[in-house]
């Protein structure tokens, strides 16, 4: 069995009606303002984006994309939106060439931003704080400096010596003047950043997706070699969709997800399989066994179907999700692991998420992203903005569901969640780390309504990570050698145990709990002790 000293790392943080969580010390704290001062859960979730965009650099920010599930509590309904960019015009499969997957880095692999639209759709429509004021500490930080925390310093380091000594100058903005990554607790100052971020909360959108920093954009993508045009970037304003969330049945619950081109339905096809099987009386190999081999099923559904979506596409994922569908599926796993892999899988990204529920009932789950560390690696100008690597995800495979096209979203991998219990939100949950997205809620779900943890324990558990281009499972070095043993027996590969630079799946749960007529009682958050994040409420 899996030693219980995870159990007893942390305590999960108990509030009475409103809180504010992240992956984030500063990021908690800007929430958490906002909702002392009377903001509700969509104003604290925005303010929290922006802050994100300083402390986790190489994570998210302005040259990234959002998705967001929100629960209205006057609406009585949990509505999804949609704020991932496009391709620009001058993508094409033609002018990436022969390659068998796309580039990683450079103009090729960049979207036009779209969590700027994002965050001002969600405000324009629920809102009841101006950008301005939302984002009045995040601009102080920008500009008097903020201190760096252990985690993200780990990860700033890694993704600088990722990109190497060839990265462009202006990525010396993001780390520093001799290109070496800040210690923790240093601090740091982003002032080409403050400057934007002013920009953007005085004019709104136009004042990103027009003007100079959509010049900055549209210049940095053409003179990389992807031609792009400024009606390229002002035709992504107004483009965040409001869409009909995904939901599967688990335990009793409406787990909830963003339909393609996200691949939510990763998690959701792969909880709906579990939900027809007696996870919580298998022991702990049996477990994960079926829990590896119903995402791996999970995966193959998604990079096969999900990519700009369409009327046929939406159909098909909506029958994946089917009784009869799950059905079909759950009767593909035996006792062995199954062979095969989908090397278009290959799905990496960083990722940043925040959650909060407010006194009137309002909940939100916010994922916000540039995809890998460091994005492309390119900076637009002197806005400070690193742009996102978003393309990396598209397929390179001409008549592909995903394949790369001028306007077209890629496959995406940022999928916030929320789970309803008779109707009303009782999770709020986000894992980071591409792939590990789906993996993650999955196990987190499977440890909270499963095996009884609380959200603290749920989050903090022992997990594993399937990697689709190999098909290796990579597992928590605190599961035991005989559960990684029986495993093998079983017919899975396994890789290299989790080390920080192996490591991606920091996450956060946030549970709602009610009395017989519905009404809040307490809030219960959870967050990762992988990560230097916090959950704080009143």
């Amino acid at each position: 069995m899996t030693s219980p000293a995870f159990l007893h790392r942390r305590s999960p943080v108990f509030a009475g009606r409103s809180m504010a969580s992240s992956s984030s010390p500063l990021v908690t704290r800007v929430g958490l303002r906002v909702l002392e001062q009377g903001g509700n859960a969509m104003d604290a979730a925005v303010a929290m984006a922006g802050m994100l965009a300083l402390v986790e650099p190489m994570m998210s920010g302005l040259g990234g994309d959002t998705m967001v599930l929100v629960w209205s509590a006057k609406e009585q309904k949990v509505l999804g939106l949609n704020g991932s960019g496009r391709a620009p015009s001058g993508a094409s499969l033609e002018s990436i060439g022969s390659v068998p997957v796309m580039p990683e880095h450079g103009a090729a692999s960049i979207t036009i931003p779209g969590a700027v639209d994002g965050w001002c759709a969600l405000l324009e429509r629920f809102g009841t704080q101006s950008l301005q004021q939302l984002w009045e500490p995040v601009i102080a930080y920008a500009s008097e400096g903020y201190v760096v925390g252990e985690s993200i310093a780990g990860f700033w380091d890694l993704g600088s010596k990722l990109l190497g000594p060839g990265a462009p100058i202006q990525l010396g903005e993001l780390l520093l003047p001799n290109r070496t990554a800040p210690q923790p607790g240093q601090l740091i100052r982003l002032p080409q950043l403050a400057a934007t971020l002013e920009l953007v909360a005085r004019e709104g959108r136009q004042g990103f997706y027009e003007g100079s920093v959509a010049e900055a954009i549209a210049t940095t993508i053409s003179t990389g070699g992807v031609h792009t045009t400024l009606e390229d970037v002002a035709a992504q304003q107004h483009r965040a969709e409001w869409v009909e969330p995904l939901n599967v049945g688990y335990r009793g619950r409406q787990v909830l997800g963003m339909p393609p081109n996200c691949q939510g339905v990763v998690a959701l096809h792969a909880l709906g399989i579990l939900d027809g099987l007696p996870v919580a009386s298998m022991n702990e190999a049996e477990r994960l066994h079926h829990q590896i081999e119903a995402i791996r099923l999970g995966f193959e559904l998604a990079i096969d179907v999900v990519g700009e979506p369409t009327p046929e596409m939406l159909e098909q994922v909506r029958q994946s999700l089917s009784v009869k569908g799950l059905s079909a599926a759950r009767s593909r796993i035996s006792n062995r692991a199954r062979p095969g892999t989908r090397p278009q899988g290959a799905n990496s990204g960083d990722t940043s998420y925040v959650c909060a529920v407010d006194g009137d009932g309002n909940a939100v789950s916010l994922m916000t992203s540039i995809s890998g560390l460091f994005g492309s690696g390119l900076v637009a100008g002197d806005t400070g903005v690193l742009l996102n690597n978003r393309a990396a995800q598209f397929s390179s495979q001409t008549g592909h569901p995903n394949a790369l096209a001028a306007g077209h979203r890629p496959r995406h991998s940022i999928l916030p969640a929320m789970v309803l219990r008779d109707g009303l939100p009782e999770f709020l949950m986000g894992v980071i780390g591409g792939n590990a997205h789906p993996q993650g809620l999955t196990q987190i779900l499977v440890n909270a309504l499963d095996l009884g943890m609380n959200p603290q324990q749920a989050v903090d558990a022992p997990r594993f990570k399937l990697i689709m281009q190999s098909g290796a499972v990579h597992i928590d070095p605190q599961i035991n050698l005989e559960v990684g043993n029986e495993l093998v027996a079983r017919g899975h590969q396994l890789g290299d145990s989790y080390g920080f630079v192996g490591f991606k799946g920091g996450a956060q749960m946030v549970r709602i709990h009610r009395d017989d007529q519905g009404q809040c009682t307490s809030l219960e958050a959870g967050v990762d002790h992988r990560l230097d994040g916090v959950a704080l409420g009143f």
